[in-house]
């Protein structure tokens, strides 16, 4: 384990002492229960890194598949007028292609501030960069593991090596994706009923009604999370006593076999959220500041379509506000109208929406549109990750190598 790098000088110590009121130290019984739910063993990470490797791989013949159905897709929306990669090429506006990766790296670095701030708001401060490998642990393994589950094990497991007790890397963890969960889903609510009519720029109504409907299911799913959290936090007696009452009666009709195991695992998810709840009405307006770093992820990933729009198909469309919310409106619903395939990062299916949404937008380049906006907000996280792991590789590897040296070295000088 590397040594904990939050060690501070006696002045240092002072300030930090100072700042009691706004910092607070989780009791002792707090502690415990949160340390149950961060404590991961080795044997559990080696198992979750094999499964890991597994979901990569799958990820990317996933991916590869993927690229080779857009293309029929495209071929058959556009009959056959597909431009080549050189015409898109050559008619494509660098400035505005320039901008989207200037957003995506806007929204990563925000991404990775709102590490920075609850690291901070538990004690400790870990380095920026350090923060910028946590944001990409989690997008990482939440892209390459179906139903997003894979990144906050991960991040706690790092957070812990980092010389973070496991009760504060859980509710790091913890604490950023229930507010996250919040932002979306009322960033979700606002553009999906406002913008409802931009569904009108799809030429089939099978296809518009289809995607209408499927968005507001996926909505729907997603937006249960975050209002369980809401019921967790202000109404816990309540949602125990329902969610065991649930499990006494499912067990009664023989749906599940051990209720004792499963109303364990409701208390264990319980006290997670308990850390969010208790985030928010400790630290107010640290939680402010984190629910606006976590709006931003919303803003700026359904900006990035519009500007690649521009980018791609100047000269077809005409930039304006009408274009900007209608590609805001079609990129909401196609994404809300995959969310529940339970393929890694919806893979397929929110392409093949996407695809569907923009055939009459995206002209003669819809399948390099629908390929470029995906890598910048999907696919560029695979690679990121892939290569921030053979990083670690080399590096541990290196590292092995050279305290093997120092050891054999001390043993010449011993003899």
């Amino acid at each position: 384990m590397e040594k904990q790098e939050n060690n501070l000088d006696p002045k240092e110590k002072t300030e930090k002492e100072s700042q009691a009121e706004v910092i607070s130290v989780p009791s002792a019984k707090e502690e415990t229960e949160i340390s149950r739910t961060a404590e991961v063993s080795a044997q559990d990470i080696r198992k979750r890194k094999r499964k890991n490797i597994i979901f990569t791989i799958v990820s990317i013949l996933i991916i590869a598949c993927v690229v080779s159905v857009l293309v029929q897709l495209s071929n058959t929306l556009q009959k056959g007028n597909s431009a080549t990669f050189g015409e898109m090429i050559a008619n494509m506006n660098g400035w505005y292609l320039l901008l989207v990766v200037a957003l995506f790296i806007v929204g990563f670095l925000l991404d990775s501030l709102k590490y920075t701030l609850l690291n901070r708001c538990n004690g400790f401060r870990l380095g920026f960069h350090k923060d910028m490998k946590v944001a990409l642990t989690g997008k990482y393994y939440e892209n390459i593991t179906p139903t997003a589950t894979g990144g906050q094990p991960m991040q706690i497991y790092y957070l812990h090596k980092q010389g973070m007790p496991g009760a504060n890397s859980a509710s790091v963890t913890m604490v950023k994706y229930g507010v996250q969960m919040f932002a979306w889903t009322i960033f979700a609510a606002v553009v999906m009923g406002c913008l409802a009519g931009t569904l009108s720029a799809i030429e089939d109504t099978v296809t518009r009604t289809t995607v209408y409907i499927c968005g507001w299911i996926g909505f729907c799913i997603n937006g249960l999370i975050p209002i369980v959290v809401i019921f967790v936090v202000f109404c816990p007696r309540a949602v125990a006593w329902v969610a065991n009452l649930i499990v006494r009666i499912l067990y009664k009709i023989h749906i599940v076999k051990n209720s004792e195991k499963m109303q364990a695992r409701i208390r264990k998810w319980m006290d997670d959220f308990a850390v969010f709840s208790q985030f928010i009405f400790r630290h107010p307006v640290w939680f402010l500041l984190l629910f606006l770093l976590c709006m931003a992820e919303p803003v700026i990933q359904f900006i990035i379509p519009y500007f690649l729009l521009i980018a791609l198909c100047g000269q077809y469309v005409t930039p304006g506000w009408e274009l900007f919310f209608t590609v805001v409106g079609l990129a909401m619903y196609s994404t809300y109208a995959a969310v529940f395939i339970p393929t890694p990062g919806n893979s397929g299916a929110v392409e093949s929406v996407f695809m569907l949404a923009f055939a009459s937008i995206a002209s003669g380049v819809l399948f390099w549109y629908v390929l470029i906006w995906r890598f910048v907000l999907y696919y560029s996280y695979i690679v990121l990750g892939i290569g921030m792991n053979v990083f670690d590789v080399i590096a541990n590897f290196r590292k092995e190598r050279k305290n093997r040296s120092f050891r054999q070295g001390n043993l010449r000088k011993d003899e």
